[in-house]
Formats: C-alpha cells, sequence, structure tokens
C-alpha cells in the first residue's frame, strides 16, 4: 500500500527536478518523509495514549496501580500480579480500552488522509494535455 505510494512520489519528485538540482530535491524529500512519519508517530501515538487512559475505567474498588493506565503493557504487567477473576478482568478492560484507541487513531488517520486528498484535489491546477490551463 503505502511503498507504492511512496515509491511513485518520490519518482515524481526526482523526475520533476532539473539534473543540476537533483541532490537538493532528493534531500528536501527524504527530510519531508522522515519529518512526516515523525510528526505522525508523536501526534497519533498522544493520541492513542491519550484515548487509552480515558477509555480504561476501572472499578472504584480495585486498588490496583495507576500504572495500568500508562499502556496495555503496564496494564498487562499489573494484571500477573493480581489474582483470579480481576486479573483476568484487567486484562480485558485494558484490551479493550487499547482496541477502542486503536479505532479512535485509524479513524483520525483515515480522515486526515481524505481531507489532505480533497484539499489537493480542490487546488490541482487543471492543465489540458495541450499544456493550456483552465
Amino acid at each position: 500500500g503505502l511503498g507504492a505510494a511512496m515509491t511513485a512520489a518520490s519518482s515524481l519528485i526526482m523526475l520533476s527536478a532539473p539534473p543540476d538540482r537533483a541532490g537538493m530535491a532528493a534531500s528536501l524529500e527524504e527530510v519531508s518523509f522522515e519529518f512526516g512519519g515523525m510528526l505522525g508517530i508523536a501526534l497519533l501515538g498522544s493520541l492513542m495514549s491519550a484515548v487509552y487512559s480515558a477509555s480504561l475505567v476501572l472499578p472504584a474498588s480495585w486498588k490496583t496501580d495507576e500504572i495500568a493506565r500508562d499502556g496495555l503493557d503496564q496494564a498487562l504487567i499489573v494484571a500477573d500480579r493480581l489474582q483470579g477473576a480481576a486479573a483476568d478482568e484487567l486484562r480485558a478492560l485494558a484490551r479493550s480500552a487499547s482496541d477502542e484507541a486503536f479505532v479512535v487513531v485509524i479513524a483520525v488517520a483515515t480522515t486526515i488522509l481524505f481531507v489532505t486528498a480533497a484539499l489537493i484535489r480542490a487546488r490541482a491546477v487543471r492543465v489540458h494535455p495541450t499544456g493550456e490551463q483552465q
């Protein structure tokens, strides 16, 4: 999926650059790719963590570590220290909160992609095959 799009985008950037500017175009393409990846991981990862923490509702009667709200892995570690049904319930609650957070992140990422595609489409200059602008 994304690999094919990146290959096409990279090829388009390099083919559009004049030969004497190919190094600069390659550098700009690489920095943009790395920055976009870093920004996506930071923002969507923060969103996932926030949604997970908000979605994990533990019974008030439990005396569990608050560290269980930090992430699924931490909740599973806390569950390993509990006994019987409480451990199983914590695992189920944590997995459910993680699933909910994942769905929210996928929905947000998909929305961003569709909005970006719509903006690019709306701003694209329509050109006839003869090279004339409409």
